[in-house]
């Protein structure tokens, strides 16, 4: 059984003792600095959030994120350090859209702190295969288009105006700054995508994560091994031979998978169809530290570069 399933059957008393003794460790062994530094104090649920809060807040902040970069946010299971910097926290800002719904369960651990959800406002947009995986709901992967994205940076510098009123100047400039470098990467990244030939923009990824990326670029999602914008699904093998004459007659040039999503399956195909397979995209995750995609307009923009590489 999931961890968090197991904690929404815990008494809220348990979940409260695990945090506390987890921070009453740390305070004992003197590794207790962050409340003591001044900074305001944030969690944040997925690493997009965590890299986004951090170009905002810079110095006059201190971050823990929850799910790490290259895991797979719609599988992540909380540990119990997770909880203590949950109750320590100032501002906790989380995704919704059911991406990080696991936090519900530890709430409970929180003395105080704000709670946002960036993407408010964000306009959500169903799952562009939605009829053909049989399902329903909203995309929740709005951080593959640069426009979302600065609603998402705009929401956590408000946060942080609201929590720290004193460093408002620094949360503007930077969210400003950061804003504009948004722009640019989506501007760059046109640039790239208009060098396909049309006819040649089609996509086939392991799961659908990039129908906001598409529409925002002039791109067609075409098809997606697993179906539906969970990583949890499975494909039937109905599904997967449908796929494979989509894919032929589609004239269909690479199929698309994540660097933190399992991409066997999507081999399998690509071998099948005789195309390229570009397998260490960045859909759910970011990249890890040096990678060049370890921000979300690092992220973007390397995706970006890849898909057009092999698409051209």
């Amino acid at each position: 059984m999931h961890l968090h399933a197991c904690l929404a059957l815990a008494p809220t008393l348990l979940i409260l003792g695990l945090a506390s003794a987890v921070l009453s460790a740390a305070a004992c062994s003197g590794d207790d600095t962050t409340r003591e530094s001044g900074r305001v104090r944030v969690v944040a649920t997925t690493v997009q959030i965590a890299s986004l809060a951090r170009e905002v807040g810079g110095d006059h902040i201190e971050v823990r994120g929850i799910i790490p970069a290259g895991a797979d946010a719609h599988d992540y299971e909380p540990v119990a350090s997770d909880l203590a910097a949950i109750e320590g926290a100032d501002l906790i800002l989380r995704h919704g859209s059911g991406l990080d719904d696991w936090l519900d369960d530890t709430l409970a651990a929180a003395k105080g702190a704000t709670v946002i959800t960036v993407t408010d406002g964000i306009g959500f947009e169903p799952p562009s295969l939605a009829a053909e995986a049989g399902g329903s709901g909203l995309d929740p992967h709005v951080w593959h288009d640069p426009d979302r994205a600065i609603v998402m940076l705009e929401n956590i510098a408000q946060a942080l105006r609201d929590a720290d009123p004193p460093n408002n100047e620094a949360y503007d400039a930077n969210s400003a700054a950061y804003a504009q470098k948004l722009r640019d990467t989506k501007t760059a990244i046109q640039a790239l995508i208009n060098e396909i030939p049309v006819a040649q923009r089609k996509l086939v990824t392991n799961h659908d994560a990039f129908g906001y990326f598409a529409r925002a670029f002039g791109l067609t999602i075409v098809g997606a091994v697993i179906p539906g914008t969970s990583t949890q699904s499975e494909a039937s093998a109905k599904q997967t031979a449908a796929l494979l004459d989509v894919i032929r007659r589609e004239n269909v040039k690479a199929i698309f998978a994540e660097s933190s999503v399992n991409a066997a399956l999507a081999r399998t195909l690509a071998d099948d169809a005789g195309i390229t397979i570009v397998d260490d995209l960045y859909g759910d995750s970011l990249g890890p530290p040096g990678s060049g995609a370890e921000t979300v307009d690092g992220m973007l923009l390397a995706n970006a570069r890849k898909i057009a590489a092999a698409l051209k």
